[in-house]
Parts: structure tokens; C-alpha cells; sequence
């Protein structure tokens, strides 16, 4: 009897292990927090899932996050209609050419020869001037006065036609001119053109 009640208690404390198994619930785990099933080729290497890196942090400022490296704005981004960037002009000093300032810095360095009595210093550079402005009424007008320091009136004449063509629209020098000219028909002798070129310069206020 005693053996009996001990398989009876057993048999009893199976029967309440097995039903308790049976009402235990099942959880299920939502799809977006299930891990990604194993490939065969993850499974042949060990079933270990790969180690996936983390994106580089993204360096922060005080207002937020910030662009590393910051976008460059190319010419395509604008919109359409956007003028483009005026070209940069190099101005010249006064509005001169370059010829007529080198020109005329000759000039500057014969008027100082000239004040000194010496014309021979004065010719060549005056000469010079012309040849890099051929325009430049003044480098004739010095010419003429060089030349009637060396007593040349023929030369001295020609060169102070050439200046008073090319200086009309300087009534100053257009005057210097016609008092030169009238001296220097004057001393050739001629006094009929010298004070005709007196009353043209007279005529010039």
C-alpha cells in the first residue's frame, strides 16, 4: 500500500507539471525589433551576427548640428536670371595712354636740359618722345626751341608748324606758338609773317 500511494503522488505530480508547461503564453516580438534572420554564408562563418559601425558623430554647435565639410556653391546652383560678376578694369591715371605719359615724362626731362642751355641733351630725348607719340604737340614745340638755340631757324620753323597743328585746341600753347614763330621770322628778316603771327597771337585771350 505505501508503494502504491507513492506512484499515485508521482503520477499526480506529473500530470500538474505537463498541464503547467501547457497554459505558459507565448510573447511576441514585434517586426521592427526582431535581428535579421542569418544568411547561409553568415551561418557557415560562425551563426555571429556582423558588427554593424556607427555613422560618424556629426560635430555640434551651439545651434545645432553643423554641415562637415560646408557646401560649396557652384555656378549651376544659382538661379537663372543671376548676372555674372562684372569683369575688374584696370583704369589708367587721368585717362592717358601709355604712350602719351612716356611721351610726355621725356618731355619733362628735356625742358629741364633746355633750362639748362643744354639743347644737344635735349634734342635726343625730345626725338625719342616723338617717336613714342607721334601725336605729342608739345615734344615739337620743344624741338622748335631747341633748335633755335642752336640757331637753326629752318628747323626751329618746321617743328613749330608741326606744334601748331597738333595744338589748336590749346589756346595757351597755340599762343606760345605764334610768338615763337613771329620771333622767329623776326630774326630771319621776314617782318611781314612775324607780325602776322603777332595779331594771331594777340588774337587769342
Amino acid at each position: 500500500m505505501p508503494r502504491m500511494h507513492s506512484l499515485l503522488l508521482l503520477a499526480l505530480l506529473a500530470v500538474a507539471i505537463f498541464s503547467g508547461c501547457g497554459s505558459r503564453k507565448v510573447v511576441e516580438i514585434p517586426q521592427e525589433y526582431r535581428s535579421p534572420a542569418l544568411s547561409r554564408q553568415d551561418a557557415g562563418k560562425g551563426g555571429t551576427i556582423p558588427q554593424v559601425k556607427a555613422p560618424p558623430a556629426v560635430p555640434e554647435t551651439s545651434q545645432g548640428a553643423i554641415f562637415s565639410p560646408p557646401p560649396t556653391i557652384r555656378e549651376k546652383d544659382l538661379p537663372e536670371g543671376t548676372p555674372p560678376a562684372p569683369p575688374v578694369r584696370e583704369e589708367k591715371k587721368g585717362g592717358e595712354k601709355p604712350q602719351r605719359l612716356a611721351s610726355m615724362h621725356l618731355v619733362d626731362a628735356a625742358k629741364k636740359a633746355l633750362g639748362n642751355g643744354k639743347p644737344d641733351q635735349a634734342i635726343p630725348l625730345l626725338e625719342q618722345a616723338v617717336q613714342v607719340d607721334v601725336y605729342n604737340g608739345d615734344a615739337f614745340l620743344q624741338l622748335s626751341r631747341a633748335w633755335r638755340m642752336k640757331h637753326s631757324r629752318a628747323k626751329s620753323l618746321e617743328f613749330a608748324k608741326k606744334a601748331e597743328i597738333l595744338l589748336q585746341d590749346q589756346p595757351a600753347k597755340l599762343k606760345e606758338i605764334y610768338l615763337l614763330q613771329a620771333e622767329l621770322y623776326r630774326e630771319g628778316g621776314d617782318l611781314k609773317k612775324s607780325q602776322a603771327y603777332l595779331q594771331k597771337a594777340g588774337g587769342i585771350k
